[in-house]
């Protein structure tokens, strides 16, 4: 048996390398687009109209332009794609290495044996991603308002975009969902608003903003959440399973969500909506019905690992660290890379002192999500609890590095790098980032005087 001709094994190769896109692909087929490629689209719209406080590359812009052309649906498939020709390319390329270094073998043998090894390794890789699609048919979505703020934005469209405030995230989904000249606020200027109220209360006396959308991750904004919820100048008129929506001046409460009878689809997209409403009336202290919400989503769909991964941050966020724990293996026993239960079960076994099982969760997630922000800052978190203020600063320092291209704050990641270099005994890193701290302005009196403490320490540690 001679030699595979470089014909026949480039044909073979290509067949090979399709199989590997599209097993790697398919979780992505007719999915919907990630919170990543819907931030790449809006960065990508922002920069198109020159929007002050967003950068984009070229795969932003073309998000942007797939996303004007046909929206979530041509993006979803654009990121299927993606994956697909990613993973395409880069295992055809990965063979045709191959085929360079076997050629030097003398036994046509192990050459045909190596080469078929390394593609059944190729294929192997895309085996997970593909199991994982195939057993949870009948667990997929088909609703954008279980993604995306689609509900709150319609709602805000009654105020012209000088009347309406909103959150970083919330600039984003604007310039996705509504007019042309949403998303003007910069993004970096709204996060600070939202994790400062009394600087909020400062813009709003010149900006007088008729409305407050705030949607995302809550602890982007619950400072200003908080704030507004005590404040008798604003009422909620909206809570949904993607944020809130306050309206300027006193008001009627919201209705609250029928659970027994509230339906949204299928079973499983009512348990989703529930689980996802469920965070959003915990943050404003409606904790009866944010538990009533989730018990119901359990009900509904008590194996699905969305729901129990809400299910587990849930039980975290009330320090019930063993039930998040437990929720959150039930969540990776359905659906073994499911980054939102591990990160919530290493935040968990942080707060009961396992920090290395932590880390080691983290550094799953980071595997397939090197960029993700919460990621990062969770394993600069578990990097102090170990004492690795060195690893602490260098994941610090990509987190702000990631926050500055999107436009988000970065304040609080500077004082935490500053407090890591000083354990590090770098006095020069530590004051630029203090410096920096105070020289932003956004900090109240007693928080700057904390800050300048820190600097004069340092200071007369280092005069001779």
């Amino acid at each position: 048996m001679g030699r595979i001709s470089s014909l026949r094994y480039a044909v073979w190769s290509a067949i090979a390398a399709i199989i590997c896109g599209f097993l790697h692909a398919l979780p992505f087929f007719a999915a919907f687009p990630s919170q990543g490629a819907l931030f790449s689209a809006a960065r990508g719209l922002a920069a198109g109209r020159r929007l002050a406080g967003y950068s984009a590359s070229a795969l932003d812009y073309l998000n942007g332009e797939i996303w004007r052309a046909g929206g979530a649906a041509w993006l979803g498939w654009g990121q299927w794609l993606g994956v697909f020709l990613g993973w395409t390319v880069a295992a055809f390329l990965a063979l045709a290495a191959l085929r360079l270094l076997i050629g030097f073998l003398k036994n046509p043998r192990s050459e045909r044996t190596i080469a078929l090894a390394a593609a059944a390794l190729l294929l192997a890789s895309g085996l997970p991603a593909a199991w994982s699609r195939l057993s949870g048919r009948g667990q997929n979505i088909s609703n954008l308002k279980l993604a995306a703020p689609v509900e709150l934005i319609g709602q805000a469209r009654e105020f012209s975009n000088g009347e309406l405030f909103a959150n970083a995230s919330g600039q984003v989904h604007l310039l996705l969902f509504a007019t042309p000249d949403a998303g003007a606020i910069p993004p970096e200027h709204a996060g600070r608003l939202a994790a400062n109220p009394a600087m909020w209360r400062e813009e709003l006396r010149k900006e007088k903003w008729q409305a407050v959308l705030l949607t995302g991750p809550v602890a982007e904004y619950r400072p200003l959440l908080e704030h507004l919820i005590a404040s008798p100048d604003w009422h909620p008129m909206a809570v949904t399973n993607q944020g809130y929506l306050f309206r300027r001046g006193p008001g009627l409460a919201v209705e609250s969500l029928d659970v027994d009878a509230f339906r949204f689809g299928t079973d499983l997209e009512t348990a989703i909506y529930l689980a996802q409403i469920s965070e959003r009336y915990d943050a404003i202290q409606r904790n009866t019905l944010a538990r009533a919400c989730m018990d119901r989503a359990l009900q509904l769909a008590p194996d699905n690992a969305s729901v129990l991964a809400y299910a587990a941050t849930f039980a975290a966020s009330h320090k019930r660290w063993q039930d998040a724990i437990s929720l959150s293996k039930r969540a990776l026993a359905s659906e073994p890379d499911f980054a939102q239960a591990k990160i919530v079960q290493a935040l968990s076994l942080v707060e009961i002192n396992e920090s290395a099982r932590a880390q080691d969760l983290v550094e799953q997630v980071l595997a397939r999500n090197p960029d993700d922000l919460y990621t990062l800052f969770l394993s600069a978190r578990i990097c102090r609890t170990l004492n690795d203020y060195a690893r602490e600063a260098e994941v610090l320092e990509k987190i702000i590095a990631l926050s500055k291209s999107a436009g988000l704050p970065v304040i609080n990641y500077q004082i935490y790098l500053g407090q890591a270099y000083a354990r590090l005994g770098q006095a020069k890193p530590a004051l630029d980032n203090y410096r920096a701290v105070l020289a932003g302005g956004q900090l109240n009196k007693e928080q700057a005087a904390e800050i300048q403490d820190a600097i004069t320490t340092i200071e007369t540690r280092e005069k001779p």
